[in-house]
């Protein structure tokens, strides 16, 4: 027993008292939100939240009530929740294995939950985080330290509450392709649930979406929690294993590319859809028809499934991809069976854009883009809709730079 307490108990203690600090620091992030923690003393337990007054009596505004399975008759105002983690990319975090580095691992979760909360016209207010590691050590404590003070920071830029969370101390489950059993190694999975609000009037509807419309890309120079696992066997095709990766100059130089932070977009679509930062909404900066969050299925899966039946689009000028994408992409030419095309390189990756969105005019795309530069977020203008029923894409990608790309066959 006392060596349980040792191993699990105490360190996952230690490492809550750390995350209670990081929600106590978030509880102002969100004027939308008011936290009502029953015990201040205690990290443990449920913590309650109230939305503003005005937002509860808007929610109320409506008879709403379920018409019929899945269907509600009339609403305005809703609480919604997403939820999602940040896959395999805190492998490479473990890997490099720097302060530095775990700083930055935090906006992982933000981006895979608030941003796919924000790309539909929703408006994320509240995080819920579930962390598990396979041990904690005064070894690789400074390296929980790091993680949770970037967390904290992160939360603060995005306007987030994180209002509660569990951590686990896992030693014989959690695991990576990178693990060398050393007490220096932290080794974790991380993931989160997002709350926030959904205004009827303000959703976006693809089904609006016209031939001629421009198309803005945000432009991502990292890579965004899609492809860990593609990333994870190259290096292992490549060097055999991860104390080979790690005394490999070379390596350690495309791992650490590959702990690039993802870009958070959410603060700018909210602003750009009418929200404002206490959750009352005011008119849109720009109509936006649709947006896509370019994860998991890449630019084909993600930007494709929000086009109407018969309309297309030509991306013509997509930005260069981030160069680790096409260092992935060269390092796969040389095994057959991870071969990477320029095709399936598109839907693999977000070939440099981590959103895309539809507008309804010029003068839109370029508030658009306005608007993003406020942030520090890279946005441009990469193509438009058309009539052909079709998505195509101008390549940048390494074997057919130039020409234009239709989705892979299945």
């Amino acid at each position: 027993m006392n060596q349980y307490y040792e191993e699990v108990i105490n360190p996952g203690d230690e490492i809550s008292r750390l995350a209670k600090e990081v929600c106590f620091q978030s509880h102002g992030n969100c004027p939308a939100v008011f936290i009502v923690p029953h015990d201040v003393k205690n990290f443990r337990g449920p913590v309650g939240f109230l939305w503003r007054k005005e937002l509860m009596e808007r929610m109320l505004q409506y008879e709403c009530f379920v018409s019929s399975p899945g269907s509600v008759s009339d609403w305005q105002l809703m609480e919604e929740v997403e939820n999602d983690g940040a896959g395999g990319k805190p492998q490479f975090f473990t890997l490099v294995g720097t302060p530095e580095v775990f700083h930055n691992l935090g906006w992982e979760i933000i981006t895979m939950t608030a941003d796919d909360f924000a790309r539909s016209g929703r408006f994320p207010c509240i995080m819920i985080n579930d962390l598990q590691v396979k041990k904690a050590t005064k070894q690789n404590f400074p390296l929980v330290r790091a993680m949770f003070d970037g967390y904290s920071y992160a939360l603060n830029d995005a306007n987030l509450v994180n209002i509660t969370g569990e951590t686990a101390i896992m030693k014989r489950s959690i695991t990576a392709f990178c693990d060398v059993n050393t007490d220096d190694q932290l080794i974790l999975t991380w993931s989160a649930t997002c709350i926030g609000l959904a205004d009827k009037y303000l959703l976006f509807n693809p089904s609006m979406i016209e031939a001629g419309m421009p198309i803005v890309g945000f432009l991502e120079k990292g890579y965004r929690c899609n492809g860990g696992g593609f990333f994870a066997d190259l290096l292992l095709r490549e060097f055999g294993n991860a104390r080979n990766i790690m005394a490999s100059v070379g390596a350690m130089a495309f791992v650490k590319k590959l702990t690039v932070p993802s870009k958070s977009y959410a603060k700018t679509m909210s602003r750009l859809t009418g929200w404002q930062t206490n959750g009352d909404v005011g008119d849109p900066l720009a109509n936006i028809m649709a947006a896509a969050h370019i994860t998991g299925g890449g630019v084909w899966g993600k930007f494709g499934e929000i086009l109407p039946q018969g309309i297309g689009a030509h991306l013509n000028n997509m930005p260069e991809p981030p160069r680790v994408l096409l260092q992935a992409q060269e390092k796969s030419l040389y095994f057959p069976d991870l071969a990477l095309s320029d095709e399936n390189f598109y839907g693999t990756f977000h070939g440099g854009c981590g959103m895309i969105m539809v507008a309804a005019t010029d003068k839109d795309a370029d508030r658009i883009i306005y608007e993003a530069s406020r942030d520090y977020i890279q946005a441009q203008i990469i193509g438009r809709t058309n009539n052909s029923g079709k998505l195509t894409i101008v390549s940048h990608a390494l074997q057919k730079k130039g020409k234009e790309l239709s989705p892979p066959e299945n």
